[in-house]
């Protein structure tokens, strides 16, 4: 088409400032190839809303673990400095179920292997090939209850043809020292071994006003290792991979806001207290020390491919298993209440087996089935001064007009003077799935594509409430107690199509179109119960009572979009219109009349919004690449908020992030700039029926100054929140007798180097 032709040239004129015979050769941006649709393609030929960075970029922009992929991708919001997963959403669709009774509604792959759940997903990147963030409802190619979106990383195999290394060490602040590398061992001619490892010790940033001599929070400590084997002859190309990493990092800290009246003083007349959260907002004033954000996860991965000529059989394997440990002060204030702690671990097998056409001819297809199966098992506490249960919560004089009034017993203090809840709860669950897909072309220019997936999902969950040590029982997190586990299991399945229709403009240039289902099965909630009759206040539960469950969600998506590459391969654009309706949206409920934490489904939320990418290269000194996105979410149905409008999703409304990238050759030598940045809108807590405390809009500057020599060593100083800004992660709108509190403070400006060496294969 001529229009495109004139715009490709206008753009390259337009940035060198020259007439068309002065311009000089400018290399076409690399395009990203990437294996979304388990073939692989050009991004730019995917017609799915997805975002994918090499090696190379993960390297220089420090993304330090899985969740920082999504920071310069469009349409993601909520990442966390913790191994949280929960709050990680798609176009303003998260899983705020912190049990284990649920599923992450992104799901997050590693080498086409599921990771799992909060405590095993969250890894570290390094020596990584690619990463890809797709955005919408995936369950039809990733399975596993992907249904707002999917992250995907592949990390570097063996190569067979040399010996290869990289090393690279890192020193900033806090006294941030970091190393990793990677070597590449030829066995002969049809083995190879690849090694790499990581190493990250880092001070906190963020002061606790209760203990001014103690060490700073957010300490992060991460050793991480992968051992590849490859192996290939004729058709066969296989490899197996085995992955350890030890976490040791502090867990999220939170800061209960002085505005959040209500709450405060409620507290304070009950106790005789004035309570006021110290410092400023950089600060924290805690009564827990040492939050913990422990984990220890180990895994292995074996794949195998065939060549059949007419297809390509794959077969994956993998085996997960993990270990964590979370603390947290909720409460975000000094006073002895609001600790929370969980101890958990899991295991996580799959397999899949797959068929893949070859690209030849107007048609291709994939057909395919895998099967999991995972066990959780967790204990966790609630802890809190037993004063502050007695007067505060209860209203009464004391402890002992509480135990003679309720129990007609006289009241013995814990030794400590705090009532801690137990609750132990253990989930098996597993599925399998069955998929297929054909895409046809049927003009020179018209292509049709249309799969399904059938998935079926059963999950054996059981919950144990044992009384309390305390000798006020079981009056707080639960209000009864059980004899031993309790247990259901449940069986749920799904059917998610997907249709899509694309045409060439151009041979770079595609439009496309797709409606797609999707679908996350039920569960149970690990924060309460379901009995067959009213429960006696205080005490056993009846006989019957299992689990609390809840309905699987699904949700409708439709897209309209355009890729194209123009003016010679040096400028990329990728822009996505959405439209989606979730129906029983799985949520975390907070029920202030018994003061219970419950999953339900509410009725409906409508998204809909547009997504803009950008890489570009109009000069041969200047690379940039940005995105733009704009969210609009709306619920309707809630059981938790009596409104017709609940307020919408915590997704902020306009967001914006990119890198710029400046380039001056000297020689065979390179000196760059680079200006990072990341915006977003304001938003706020979805179901924000109090609105103390909202997230502000948030600019976050970063610059990059690097040098290379030759093609073999890089040395990059960088400056990190240029501008020094102050803004939270999240925000939590309390309740009840929580304060309102915002959460996940951001680092303070800091200054770094990396030095690399070595290349990058």
């Amino acid at each position: 088409m001529m229009k495109f032709e004139i715009a490709s040239l206008a753009f390259t004129l337009a940035a060198s400032g020259a007439s068309a015979d002065e311009l000089p050769e400018v290399l076409p941006v690399e395009e990203v190839v990437v294996t979304a649709q388990h073939r692989r393609e050009p991004i730019g030929e995917t017609p799915i809303a997805i975002s994918a960075f090499d090696g190379s970029f993960v390297e220089r922009a420090r993304l330090d673990d899985i969740k920082d992929l999504v920071a310069f991708a469009p349409g993601f919001a909520g990442a966390s400095d913790d191994s949280y997963i929960e709050d990680l959403a798609v176009r303003g669709i998260a899983s705020n179920d912190y049990g284990i009774g649920g599923e992450p509604s992104i799901g997050i792959f590693k080498d086409g292997i599921h990771q799992g759940r909060t405590g095993s997903a969250v890894t570290s990147l390094y020596d990584i090939e690619r990463g890809e963030a797709l955005r919408g409802p995936q369950g039809f190619l990733f399975g596993r209850n992907a249904i707002s979106g999917a992250i995907s990383v592949v990390t570097r195999k063996p190569e067979f043809d040399r010996w290869s290394g990289v090393l690279a060490a890192g020193y900033g602040e806090p006294d941030r020292v970091e190393f990793d590398g990677a070597v590449n061992i030829p066995l002969g001619p049809n083995w190879a071994m690849r090694m790499a490892g990581y190493l990250l010790n880092t001070d906190g940033w963020i002061d606790n006003a209760a203990t001014p001599g103690h060490d700073r929070i957010m300490h992060q400590s991460k050793a991480a290792g992968r051992v590849s084997l490859r192996y290939e002859r004729g058709a066969l190309n296989a490899w197996i991979i085995g992955e350890h990493e030890h976490r040791r990092l502090d867990g999220t800290p939170y800061r209960a806001a002085n505005a959040d009246r209500e709450v405060i003083d409620a507290i304070d007349a009950a106790l005789g207290t004035r309570i006021v959260v110290r410092g400023d907002g950089r600060s924290i004033d805690s009564d827990l020390l040492n939050p913990r954000d422990d984990g220890d996860i180990s895994s292995l991965t074996a794949q195998a491919e065939l060549d059949l000529g007419f297809a390509t059989l794959t077969g994956i394997a993998g085996y997960r298993g993990h270990r964590f440990v979370y603390e947290e002060d909720y409460d975000g204030t000094a006073e002895p209440f609001g600790i929370y702690r969980q101890f958990q671990s899991g295991t996580y097998a799959s397999g899949e087996l797959r068929l893949v056409s070859s690209a030849n001819g107007p048609l291709s297809w994939t057909v395919g089935l895998s099967a999991y199966r995972e066990t959780v098992n967790a204990r966790f506490t609630d802890e809190a001064d037993e004063r502050y249960i007695c007067l505060a919560g209860y209203g009464y004089a004391s402890c002992g007009a509480l135990t003679q009034d309720l129990f007609g017993t006289v009241y013995t203090p814990s030794a400590d003077g705090m009532f801690v809840q137990p609750n132990h709860a253990r989930n098996v669950a597993t599925g399998v799935s069955a998929y297929g897909d054909v895409n046809y072309w049927v003009l020179p220019r018209l292509q049709l594509g249309a799969g399904l997936r059938y998935s079926w999902d059963r999950k054996r969950f059981a919950l144990d409430v044992p009384q309390t040590t305390s000798s006020l029982g079981n009056i707080w997190t639960f209000t009864y107690r059980t004899d031993g586990f309790v247990e259901d299991a449940r069986s749920w399945q799904g059917v998610t199509p997907r249709l899509y229709l694309r045409w060439k403009a151009e041979e770079r240039v595609s439009i496309y179109a797709s409606v797609s289902r999707g679908y996350k099965a039920g569960g149970f909630g690990t924060f309460t119960l379901e009995a067959p009759s009213p429960i006696d206040d205080f005490g056993l539960v009846p006989t019957g009572t299992r689990p609390d469950a809840f309905d699987p969600e699904t949700v409708w998506s439709k897209e309209l979009g355009i890729k194209a590459s123009l003016a010679q391969g040096r400028l990329h654009f990728d822009l996505v219109a959405f439209d989606y309706l979730y129906s029983n949206l799985q949520t975390n409920f907070y029920n202030t009349e018994t003061r219970a934490q419950e999953v339900i489904n509410i009725g409906e939320v409508r998204g809909r919004g547009i997504e803009a990418a950008l890489t570009a290269r109009p000069a041969t000194w200047f690379d940039l690449r940005s995105s733009l996105t704009w969210t609009r979410t709306r619920t309707r149905g809630d059981r938790g908020c009596a409104l017709d409008d609940c307020g919408g999703l915590t997704n902020p409304e306009w967001a914006s992030n990119g890198v710029a990238t400046f380039r001056y050759p000297l020689g065979p030598d390179e000196a760059s700039l680079s200006i990072e940045w990341m915006w977003q809108g304001k938003s706020r807590e979805a179901w924000d029926w109090r609105g103390i405390v909202r997230r502000d809009p948030a600019v976050v500057a970063n610059l990059v100054l690097g040098y290379r020599w030759g093609r073999r060593v890089e040395a990059n100083v960088y400056v990190q929140n240029l501008f020094d800004k102050l803004w939270y992660q999240g925000v939590l709108n309390g309740g009840d007798l929580d304060p309102a509190s915002v959460w996940g403070v951001s680092q303070p400006r800091n200054i770094g180097i990396n030095i690399r060496i070595g290349g990058r294969g």
